[in-house]
């Protein structure tokens, strides 16, 4: 490895703003940052072997792939001394999950970003999240991360979205190196999501398990009965077939969304008055980031079908499935029921993010025009079987590709493989994918996005592109930034080149070699870099984090 020592610029105006920052922060710290400090302080207590922590959409509830899991571990004699810990943002409404398992003692549910919630998470053996956590997390070695991920992805992600890439990759990106295990369901989502998409391939030294969805188990195993009775405990009729209208959400940032409401009454509205209502009835079911807006309408929310019923346990008793480009399809795939596609800004958005999978291959009926979906569900009600039967080409590929890993025990897989330590031998396609690792020699050049030269920005630029791409993998750290100029220049970059997004702690924590191994921990996991640079004006922080990855670091602990 060539060893860099990196070269301080403006180390005394760095060393003092840190110290104001100490200071500062001793007389008052926001809430929200005095929870992250708290999380810091719980990374010295012992890891909890028994203990499990989950988080389902940043707390939304006892949902999808991490549900699975812990269900299935609830059920297993091995694993009665497990204690399980839910991470809960509004337990309002969670009431519902929370009550099924409220009488359960080794079950608990914690506030996010609580002081039980910080604890729990910096504590427990294992977490599991099908989301992300937050910039401040850092897993610890003895700790066991699995990242499920929530859906086999049709629409651009990560590094490939086409406005604002890095922003939209930098959260998942960062989590999916930290953690041990990534869940794929399936060889397309292993290669075009977690390989291309958030460019892990040739950097991710964890194991990915290709051994089907969690969730999928939800829907092949569910207990009809049950599924019908939690529908009507909230009001949701089941005594006709269900047609569920479940679009995604638009939007070009994760946390930014585009949305109508007018439109999608006058879409429901339009539906209900084409089909055969003496033995059908419509629900809607839409992205959780839009739940809580729908919910306040007066004329949606009798129909709307809210998150404590999870959305593969929801499936089970869907008859007809009407949705665009969201991932429940996939997910609806198995039972080989009408799915009917509309999409009324499909070329707006194959031209604002893109697809992954292409229009003419899907399973049914694909077009924009409200009218034509509209007599589409009618011919459907009136004839169900035409329908499948014309469009069984389609599914039939679409299942060979997708869901050939749906047998009822992918949850199982899972469990064999992380909780039972079993070595797994396949007669079928489920694969054990212990690296992403091409051999390449791997570097990582540090950079700070505060720079105001123009001139060293497009000298940056030119030296990145003089890489052999070929023989090597790059990646950029840089500092987070919000300013569109930057935004322009980092998502602008080759195409080859990986950017990773470093976060400041909003608070000051003693430096050492053991915070620089944390902070290293904290933004590309265990990744092992051959070469690391640091470019232009830096400060203290980056030098040292530089030489200590470089193994160069041998000061003393100081008081940043």
């Amino acid at each position: 490895m060539e060893k860099y020592s990196a070269t301080i610029k403006n180390g005394f105006k760095y060393t003092l703003k840190r110290n104001i920052k100490k200071y500062t922060q001793n007389i008052k710290m926001p809430e929200k940052d005095l929870g992250k400090k708290q999380y810091y302080s719980f990374l010295s207590i012992p890891v909890r072997e028994h203990h499990i922590f989950y988080e389902a959409f940043s707390g939304l509830g006892v949902l999808d792939n991490p549900r699975a899991i812990f269900l299935q571990l609830l059920k297993d004699p091995a694993f009665e001394d497990m204690i399980h810990i839910w991470s809960i943002s509004d337990m309002d409404m969670a009431k519902d999950n929370i009550k099924e398992f409220e009488d359960l003692p080794n079950v608990r549910f914690v506030k996010r970003e609580s002081e039980d919630y910080y604890r729990y998470l910096a504590s427990s053996k294992y977490l599991v999240s099908n989301s992300t956590f937050g910039y401040f997390f850092v897993k610890r070695p003895e700790q066991t991360y699995i990242n499920t991920w929530h859906g086999v992805p049709t629409k651009y992600m990560g590094y490939e979205h086409t406005v604002e890439r890095v922003e939209n990759a930098r959260g998942p990106a960062r989590n999916f190196l930290g953690a041990d295990y990534l869940i794929s369901a399936n060889k397309f989502m292993t290669e075009v999501m977690y390989k291309r998409a958030y460019k892990l391939d040739g950097l991710y030294e964890g194991t990915t398990l290709e051994i089907g969805y969690p969730r999928s188990d939800l829907l092949i195993n569910a207990d009809i009965k049950k599924v019908k009775q939690k529908l009507e405990d909230i009001g949701i009729k089941t005594d006709k077939k269900i047609i569920l209208y479940a679009p995604t959400w638009k939007g070009n940032l994760y946390n930014q969304l585009e949305y109508d409401v007018e439109e999608f009454k006058n879409t429901v509205k339009k539906f209900s008055e084409n089909i055969d209502q003496s033995k059908y009835r419509i629900y809607l079911r839409v992205h959780y980031f839009l739940y809580k807006i729908l919910a306040e309408d007066s004329e949606l929310k009798d129909i709307l079908i809210p998150f404590t019923i999870d959305t593969n346990e929801l499936l089970s008793v869907v008859d007809i499935l009407i949705s665009d480009y969201s991932s429940i399809f996939f997910d609806f795939l198995i039972t080989g029921r009408p799915i009917v596609f509309y999409v009324p800004d499909l070329k707006e958005y194959e031209s604002g993010r893109g697809l992954y999978v292409p229009v003419n291959t899907l399973p049914g009926i694909v077009s924009s025009d409200l009218d034509e979906v509209a007599s589409s569900l009618d011919a459907i009600c009136k004839n169900r079987k035409e329908y499948c039967d014309f469009y069984k080409p389609q599914l039939d590929e679409m299942n060979r590709w997708c869901t050939y890993n749906d047998d009822g025990l992918s949850t199982q897989r899972l469990i064999n493989i992380i909780f039972k330590d079993y070595t797994y031998l396949s007669s079928r396609n489920q694969d054990i994918i212990k690296t992403f690792d091409e051999g390449k020699k791997k570097v990582l050049i540090c950079v700070n996005s505060k720079q105001k030269s123009n001139a060293f920005w497009a000298e940056f630029y030119q030296k990145l592109k003089k890489y052999d791409f070929k023989t090597t993998d790059v990646t950029v750290l840089v500092t987070s930034f919000k300013d569109l100029e930057s935004k322009k220049y980092f998502n602008n970059l080759p195409d080859e080149v990986r950017v990773l997004v470093w976060f400041a702690l909003p608070f000051v924590i003693e430096a050492s070699k053991t915070f620089y191994d944390r902070e290293a921990l904290r933004a590309f996991g265990d990744v092992h870099f051959d070469e690391v640079l640091v470019e232009g004006d830096i400060n203290e922080y980056f030098a040292d984090f530089a030489n200590n990855l470089n193994g160069l670091y041998e000061k003393e602990p100081q008081q940043g």
